[in-house]
């Protein structure tokens, strides 16, 4: 079978096909323009210093990063693993349809008049071009999706990670397929991969546990196999293991601490966090999935050798949803978390799009449009820069110093910074300073990224990976300090910090004719205070 055969068979409708394209394209543009965000920086960092593991993730993210820093790492080509990594996602969606559902409910309501025997024949292959682009829609449509369909994170890779892991398990949840020891194995590298993009793969881990015993039983803990893939899974992730080891496990210790969170649990963080988890990932899959709990009551009498679709993906889906959203009254769940139960649902979700659509068509109609109004805004406002600029005195403000502050603008955080990384780097040179500086960890990514090799120094102490990287701060030592006027400090003088700091120079950074954001350079002299030893030795 040829490349177009298999994409005929698993895109048979052609709207399919141009959602896949127009998404494609949409990341690509994106990715063309847009600079490195933070934690994109941080990973590309990661792949132009590989390791075994490292302080705040398991290794996966910067492995497959290392071609592209290899090659030049230009912001296009460090977008690839993501691009690829969204079009897999795409593929195990349509997959897990096609395993999920032999009917559509249109071929159900036929079969129980009696017609089947002169339409299902016919009604077949359209019913799953149905099938397969509502799925494929709820994906294009939803925001955060196509935010890490361009930007790597450990839950790009983890995202297809999870639609493989459910394909493999929803076969063995088969009482004959269960015997094949390649698909056990097969799930165990599955599961190990996981291991290594992100410690939540442990969630995974657990959703395909759920669904196993849900369809065969504890007694599949007896099986020679389901251990054969624990063991598979466990030395794959022998890296991250021996790594922490070597460094007092700070790994494991930053990521329970992190989830713990510092401050009291608030139910209004709990509010706000749903709010935005519907936002990001479209009413069109909750919609989908509250029409889909109607077949609830058939969905408990499924025979106990076949676990039902919605029993299956809420194995998968609902313990992340749960957990983040509990853990987000501390403020310690970011958004795009879940992502990968969001996408286990979709397939239950576009039967229930389906559903919904028999007797509500202008519900699902005007929630389409909603969904579609959302992503062409994102992009647009990513395009654009955002809202809001800098007006003096806030376009002229020095370091620590908020007057006349402008709107709030998350977008301009995407501009500038290698245009800023080079000009610091060079502000060093030519005053002999050989290390670069930030204030706060957040800010040092792209600048470590765009500036590298030069080395740069986290001053304010947040244990992180800079202090693997490039140490801490010494005694005596000056550094070429970069202040970025919407996260802005004030110059670090005084007992235990620089005995003085003067600013050099002022950078603007302007994008469609607008002045959005300013880079303040400093050269701050002796560092006072005494050092300190690096984490985790």
């Amino acid at each position: 079978m040829g490349w177009r055969d298999r994409l005929n068979a698993a895109l048979p409708d052609p709207a399919s096909r141009w959602l896949v394209l127009g998404a494609l394209l949409a990341h690509l543009v994106l990715a063309a323009v847009l600079s490195l965000s933070p934690d994109e920086a941080h990973y590309a960092v990661y792949g132009s210093r590989p390791d075994w593991s490292y302080f705040d993730h398991p290794p996966l993210v910067g492995w497959v990063q290392w071609p592209g820093a290899m090659l030049g790492g230009s912001d296009l080509l460090m977008r690839i693993v993501p691009m690829v990594c969204w079009l897999l996602t795409a593929w195990g969606v349509v997959h897990l349809n096609g395993l999920l559902y032999s009917h559509t409910p249109n071929e159900a309501a036929l079969n129980r008049a009696g017609e089947q025997s002169r339409l299902s024949a016919g009604m077949d292959g359209a019913a799953r071009a149905r099938m397969t682009g509502v799925a494929l829609a709820l994906l294009v449509l939803s925001p955060v999706p196509n935010l890490l369909g361009m930007a790597l994170v450990p839950d790009s890779l983890l995202t297809p990670l999870t639609c493989a892991a459910m394909i493999l398990t929803w076969r063995l949840c088969d009482a004959g397929e269960s015997r094949r020891l390649g698909l056990w194995l097969a799930l165990g590298a599955c599961l190990g991969l996981a291991g290594l993009a992100k410690y939540t793969a442990v969630l995974l881990a657990l959703g395909c546990a759920l669904a196993l015993v849900r369809a065969h039983g504890l007694r599949v803990l007896l099986r020679p196999a389901l251990w054969g893939a624990v063991l598979v899974a466990l030395l794959a992730v022998v890296p991250v293991l021996a790594w922490n080891a070597a460094h007092d496990w700070i790994s494991f210790r930053y990521q329970l601490g992190h989830a713990a969170g510092s401050s009291q649990w608030r139910g209004y963080r709990v509010a706000v966090y749903l709010v935005v988890q519907v936002l990001g990932f479209g009413v069109l899959i909750l919609a989908g999935l509250l029409a889909a709990r109607r077949d609830l009551p058939s969905t408990l009498r499924q025979a106990a050798t076949r676990i039902s679709p919605l029993g299956f993906v809420a194995c998968f889906g609902l313990p992340p949803l749960l957990l983040y959203t509990v853990l987000s009254g501390r403020g310690t769940t970011l958004p795009h978390w879940s992502t990968p139960a969001w996408i286990a649902l979709i397939p239950v979700a576009a039967a229930g799009v389906l559903r919904l659509w028999q007797g509500r068509r202008l519900l699902v109609k005007a929630l389409f449009g909603l969904q579609t109004v959302i992503c062409v805004a994102m992009i647009v406002l990513l395009l654009a820069g955002g809202v809001g600029r800098e007006t003096e005195p806030q376009a002229s403000s020095l370091p620590g110093q908020m007057r006349d502050r402008a709107p709030v603008n998350p977008v301009a955080d995407l501009y500038g910074w290698e245009a800023a990384a080079q000009r610091a780097k060079a502000l060093a040179q030519s005053n002999r300073i050989g290390t670069l500086a930030v204030m706060n960890w957040s800010l040092g990514s792209r600048i470590a990224w765009y500036a590298r090799p030069s080395p740069v120094k986290v001053i304010n102490r947040h244990r992180d990976q800079f202090d693997l990287w490039f140490g801490t701060m010494t005694p005596g030592e000056s550094v070429l300090l970069i202040d970025w006027s919407l996260m802005t400090f004030a110059p670090p003088v005084g007992p235990d910090r620089f005995e003085q700091c003067d600013l050099l120079e002022q950078m603007p950074v302007r994008h469609a004719g607008r002045q959005i954001a300013h880079f303040n350079f400093l050269l701050c002299r002796h560092w006072q205070a005494a050092a300190e030893p690096l984490p985790g030795r």
